[in-house]
């Protein structure tokens, strides 16, 4: 973000209120103060405007009595000092909140005959810093630690002190957590810290010698590393979680680019770098990292990894920062951020450091600030006005809709709050509180309420029954427990009847010669001499030999069983389906379709700029293309890392690029497809050229969505939808093209800056931004991570992938956006399942549940694309057309602010 910069004069006008004294002319000058200075920091010196234009003399004869600021500064932000005549600063600023203030200041001066005053009129514009102030980010909230004793110790993240060291597996060494070293070592020069607004920590340590259990490094340092060693960190998810890294300045002095931003001096006795950056780091339970690297040394290749445990400890109140040495500056009760000091102000205050008296209308609920309401509870909405005088306040309701007519409550108000003993769903709707002040000014804040579920494990009108429902049957709030296939009765409790199965018991066996049927799914289960899909085969006896009889109008059946066993078996044998009528679009089918010589691009013509995504397979570089029409356009540039150049990889690779120029055969692509710049093939390393999205992909951008909703209760719904109808316009599109994506999922949703989601990531990319979503599965001798909580049980089954797969992908991207990003668990199994879990689980009926504060008509359509026949699922376009339905779709950015739940 730039610095945006507003200059006003300062005007000075001095007049003498006593007879004989000669007004001074006006002066004007510019003054910017940046709204991060720091309080006491010099404004202005008054003394030495004064004495520019011979105003006054000073002959010892007479002094400045005082400063005083007399219009300008309601809230106390600046103050004058009689010492020198300084204007300073006295309280934090805010660009936000106020970005000029025009000043007043009187001076007096007494002299041995009379009094001299003069009025000294400024315009103080504060510029906008990027950055400041931080923001309260409650993901990496801190406990407040009891202020007993010296501080001197407390840390904000914390370990049990140590780090363990390993090469090959084998245990070197256990050394002093890095972290521990503030202070502690007497060889620690520098200690450069920043903590960040999105949880994450950047830790320098400089260091003129490594002594002790750090001396095994130096000749690391000093020989194959010539000076660098990198590591990469991960949890035990295999999830991103930093990088480590080490120097030896005299031999490579690069350090990272946040260090040099940050306005970082180096102290010329460092010879040694140690830069630790840890990503999000917001678990208040303990966490276990590992880092680990690949490095060619004199004796062949090693594997080094260095393992640490680290939790969230918190600093005493009224201290921050990573060792808790920088004080607090949030008032009026406001809660200190113990990563960067941000204040998370109460009601009535705003400004950096929530000093500034705020009039407002808040609407607060009781129990809690929870944004889950069940039907059947209690509620009471309370209107709170700090720094207003109240003249007159008034309830408003609307129900529904917007289109209802909204009326004056009268009869439920009791001082200022509304209660709901208990909610039901004629209580549902929006909720005004309207405040008249003193002074005639109307200040209202709005409240919806959107009560749709009962709480969970109850059922009925007024969610007073309750379910116990066994056997993982799921609670529904209208018809109480649903069974999975195989299970009937109120609790589940009872298994289908011989000759019925699946949910509800609802189908029938087909199996023949009076066999069985297994109650959950169907097959058959033959007795002794019985064979068959059907057991429609009977072996009988003769003459001590077996005569197999088949019936005659089976046999039709049989054969197209076998057939169809036949085709699983060869898609299985060679891992990747072929099919003419929607193809997976393999790297050989692509190849014939279209060559890539039209999209190649010179690499002179790129200008890369940073890393925006790294992981186990490759990693993205935004850069900047200068295209033909002769102007730059921002790029991700995606390419494979040359320690991964795996077969696989660059299968998939390969396959993304002639996906994208096919997609955009008519060079105009998709609205809903993330936009193909062109490709790199005749350098190293190769690269794919798409559009940079500055919103970072959809799943990041859900989570974006519900921190701010934990605060505004605004849920974006029209946003969200929005998105999803974006999503399933681009699959129409691929559907139309016969590509299949086999990944569609938030995490390879793109949001462009205006708003717009596109389908990205065609080569089944494994998410170079290193999701846990993605599990390594083995198949045929080659190891692949495939994300199995997004795939059709077919794909799952068999490895088929068809646009109808694609389908069931997209159910589960539309319960991330209804759940706002969370990653999906299915009720009853791990969070990361394997193959055949999942499978079992899916094959039982067990799909994920309806999110909270997700409409019935939502889920509907969510789970209308689990269904187990694939022909049965809605098309791109049908689902298109459904979410439509669910409201207006029009994007407005002055609509997405409100709520719509």
């Amino acid at each position: 973000m730039a610095v945006r910069t507003v200059t006003f004069p300062v005007v000075v006008l001095l007049t003498g209120l006593l007879s004989g004294f000669q007004a001074c002319q006006n002066i004007s000058e510019n003054i910017e103060v940046p709204e991060d200075v720091s309080v006491g920091t010099t404004v202005l010196l008054l003394r030495d405007l004064v004495h520019t234009k011979d105003c006054f003399a000073e002959d010892g004869n007479g002094t400045f009595l005082s400063v005083n600021i007399t219009t300008g500064d309601d809230f106390g932000l600046f103050k004058g000092l009689d010492a020198n005549l300084a204007l300073t600063v006295a309280a934090p600023l805010d660009y936000e909140l106020n970005s000029r203030y025009n000043l007043t200041v009187e001076l007096t001066n007494a002299e041995e005959l009379h009094v001299k005053v003069w009025y000294v009129n400024l315009v103080i514009a504060v510029t906008d810093v990027p950055g400041y102030p931080p923001l309260y980010d409650k993901r990496c909230e801190t406990p407040v630690l009891p202020a007993v004793g010296s501080t001197e110790d407390s840390t904000v993240i914390s370990s049990d002190g140590y780090i363990t060291v390993s090469i090959n597996g084998e245990h070197v060494i256990t050394g002093t957590d890095v972290i521990k070293w503030h202070g502690a070592d007497p060889n620690v020069v520098d200690n450069f810290v920043v903590m960040r607004d999105d949880c994450s920590l950047r830790l320098l340590v400089g260091s003129s010698e490594l002594l002790g259990r750090k001396a095994f490094l130096v000749p690391w340092l000093q020989g194959f590393a010539a000076g660098r060693i990198e590591v990469s960190c991960h949890d035990k998810k295999g999830k991103d979680k930093g990088k480590g890294t080490v120097l030896d300045l005299s031999l490579d002095h690069k350090l990272p680019k946040w260090v040099a931003n940050g306005g970082f001096n180096m102290d010329e006795s460092v010879h040694y770098v140690f830069v630790i950056e840890m990503n999000d780091i917001w678990s208040t339970s303990p966490y276990w990292i590992r880092c680990s690297a690949k490095v060619t040394s004199f004796d062949g290749p090693l594997f080094g990894e260095a393992t640490a445990e680290y939790n969230i400890t918190g600093c005493p109140e009224g201290r921050y920062g990573l060792y808790c040495d920088k004080d607090c500056v949030c008032q009026n009760g406001a809660r200190c951020h113990g990563f960067n000091g941000a204040c998370e102000c109460r009601p009535g205050w705003r400004g950096r450091a929530c000093d500034i008296p705020w009039p407002e209308v808040l609407i607060i609920e009781t129990p809690g600030d929870s944004v889950i309401n069940y039907i059947g509870t209690n509620l009471t909405l309370t209107c709170l006005t700090p720094h207003i005088h109240v003249a007159n306040m008034t309830w408003l309701y609307q129900a529904g809709n917007e289109y209802t007519e909204t009326k004056t409550i009268e009869r439920v108000v009791q001082n200022n709050s509304i209660n709901f003993q208990p909610i039901s769903d004629s209580t549902n709707g929006k909720y005004t509180c309207v405040v008249e002040a003193e002074d005639g000014k109307l200040i209202s804040a709005a409240y919806v309420l959107n009560a749709t579920e009962c709480p969970p494990n109850y059922y009925g009108k007024v969610c007073s029954q309750v379910c116990d429902c066994q056997y993982g049957g799921t609670c529904d709030r209208w018809e109480g427990c649903l069974c999975p296939p195989g299970r009937q009765g109120v609790r589940c409790e009872h298994i289908c009847t011989p000759g019925t199965f699946g949910l509800n018991c609802s189908m029938n066996c087909n199996c023949q010669n009076n066999a069985s049927c297994d109650a959950v799914n169907g097959s058959c289960i033959c007795a002794e001499g019985q064979s068959g899909v059907f057991c429609q085969i009977v072996s009988i006896p003769v003459n001590n030999q077996v005569v197999v009889v088949v019936v005659a109008s089976v046999l039709p059946t049989v054969l197209v069983i076998a057939c169809i066993v036949t085709g699983v078996l060869v898609k299985r044998s060679r891992r990747r389906p072929t099919n003419t009528e929607q193809t997976d679009v393999g790297l050989e089918v692509l190849s014939i379709l279209g060559s890539l010589s039209s999209w190649e691009v010179e690499k002179k013509d790129i200008c890369f700029e940073h890393m925006v995504g790294e992981g186990e397979f490759g990693h993205v570089v935004r850069g900047r293309l200068r295209v033909p029409e002769g102007y730059e356009v921002l790029v991700a540039a995606k390419s494979i890392r040359p320690d991964r150049m795996t077969a696989s990889a660059v299968r998939d690779f390969r396959r993304e690029m002639d996906i994208l120029a096919r997609i955009h055969e008519n060079k105009d692509g998709h609205p809903n497809v993330v936009r193909f710049h062109g490709v790199v093939t005749k350098s190293d390393p190769q690269y794919i050229l798409v559009e940079y999205a500055s919103n970072e992909d959809l799943r990041r951008y859900l989570w974006s969505v519900r921190e701010q909703c934990k605060t505004t209760g605004n849920t974006k719904l029209l946003e969200r939808l929005c998105f999803a109808a974006n999503v399933a316009n681009g699959m129409t599109e691929l559907a139309r093209l016969k590509i299949v994506h086999r990944d569609i999922a938030a995490r390879n949703v793109v949001i462009s800056d205006r708003k717009v989601a596109k389908i990205a990531d065609f080569g089944l990319s494994r998410d170079v931004y290193m999701s846990s979503a993605y599990e390594r599965t083995s198949q045929g001798g080659e190891e692949e991570l495939l994300p199995l909580k997004w795939m059709a049980v077919e794909s799952l089954r068999d490895g088929v992938y068809t646009c109808e797969s694609d389908v069931w992908s997209y159910g589960v991207l539309l319960w991330e956006i209804a759940s706002f990003g969370e990653e999906p668990r299915y009720a009853g199994g791990p969070m990361h399942p394997d193959v055949c879990t999942l499978l079992e689980l899916l094959r039982k009926g067990v799909r994920l549940q309806q999110p909270t504060n997700c409409s019935q008509p939502l889920y509907r359509i969510i789970r209308s694309c689990w269904i187990v026949d694939p022909s049965k699922r809605p098309t791109p376009e049908e689902l298109c057309q459904k979410i439509e339905h669910l409201g207006p779709l029009t994007y407005d950015a002055h609509l997405v602010n409100h709520d719509l739940r």
